[in-house]
């Protein structure tokens, strides 16, 4: 029954289109620094040391960033007692093709940026990189996740999980998003009065994640695992009812595994969430990143009563239809083609 619920009112959000509660898990390309298009965090928040050299650690902050189209992109950094507004002096992507078409080099900064900070009770910023956590955790690709040109784009990150959304307009996305933009209101004018307003917004969202969305429905991805033999190893995340996967990788350390496993993990989490929600018994499959493969396979084999599934796919078939749909298949081989799993005869 409570399965039924929260299935119900998932598709409902996304049916409406317009009231949302949940943001949409980001796995990878925000924290690039060297693609065009994907620098904004890092023109915004990656400090320099006294010799110059960045700092490489904004994946593991709490923060709240606003990139719209065209107008000039800001962040939210929460934590150590401060709240720290980074604005940018213009649109950081529209500089960034701009200086490209130049035929410069690729550049580490090409904005200037103005930060202001404001000292807030440590109690405060727990509460919010609570809220944050709660908000990143629970993301999922079951909302309406509509795109467009001329609009804004608004990223949540607790440590190494990154969710977004693009434009709410209701639900409870839209008043975390609203909340957000005010603490940068908060920040940016000082104002004490307005900053426990939002913490009041802050003390009723987080009650209605931790009363709408128990634990019990998000598993998380808890770590890796590194084994193999020499000069073949493999990265394999281990979890408890969740989407596992496998990288095999070559000669490596544990710090490549980390890695690559953190570009997959909330897709994978989020993923898991889905097939619970989408099977009253799911079978939690494995995934074979695989690069030499053009397209994707699953085997499907019945094991001790249960069907185990093993999907291998390259990275650019890396879609949660494709997995999805793969965790549902009868025993049996397939391939992928034409936008749909085909048996082989």
């Amino acid at each position: 029954m409570r399965k039924t619920t929260l299935i119900l009112a998932l598709l409902a959000a996304v049916l409406c289109g317009r009231a949302q509660d949940f943001l949409t898990p980001e796995s990878y390309g925000i924290y690039s620094s060297n693609k065009h298009g994907d620098e904004t965090l890092f023109q915004l928040m990656f400090p320099e040391d006294k010799s110059g050299n960045v700092i490489w650690n904004v994946e593991y902050k709490t923060f709240f960033l606003c990139a719209p189209s065209f107008s000039a992109e800001y962040a939210l950094e929460i934590g150590n007692g401060k709240l720290v507004l980074t604005r940018a002096n213009q649109n950081i992507y529209m500089a960034l093709s701009r200086h490209l078409q130049e035929h410069k080099p690729d550049p580490l900064k090409v904005v200037s940026v103005d930060v202001k900070e404001m000292s807030v009770p440590e109690e405060t910023c727990g509460r919010l990189s609570t809220l944050f956590k709660l908000a990143t955790e629970t993301a999922t690709h079951f909302e309406d996740t509509r795109l467009g040109f001329d609009g804004t784009s608004y990223y949540f990150n607790h440590k190494r999980k990154l969710a977004s959304v693009w434009q709410p307009e209701g639900g409870r996305t839209a008043r975390l998003v609203h909340m957000a933009i005010r603490l940068c209101d908060v920040v940016k004018l000082q104002d004490t009065a307005l900053l426990n307003k939002q913490m009041e917004v802050c003390r009723a969202l987080t009650q209605e994640y931790i009363r709408d969305l128990p634990d019990l429905y998000f598993k998380p991805i808890y770590g890796i695992l590194r084994y193999g033999n020499t000069p073949y190893w493999t990265c394999q995340t281990y979890c408890e009812d969740c989407i596992e996967l496998k990288f095999p990788i070559g000669t490596t350390d544990e710090d490549t595994c980390a890695m690559i496993v953190g570009n997959y993990a909330d897709s994978l989490s989020a993923w898991s969430r889905e097939l619970f929600l989408m099977s009253d018994r799911p079978k939690y499959p494995t995934v074979v990143l695989d690069n030499s493969r053009d397209t994707a396979f699953c085997e499907a084999e019945i094991y001790n009563n249960h069907i185990i599934r093993t999907i291998t796919l390259s990275d650019r078939f890396w879609r949660r239809d494709v997995i999805l749909s793969a965790a549902m298949l009868p025993p049996g081989r397939y391939y992928f083609e034409e936008g749909q799993w085909k048996k082989e005869e």
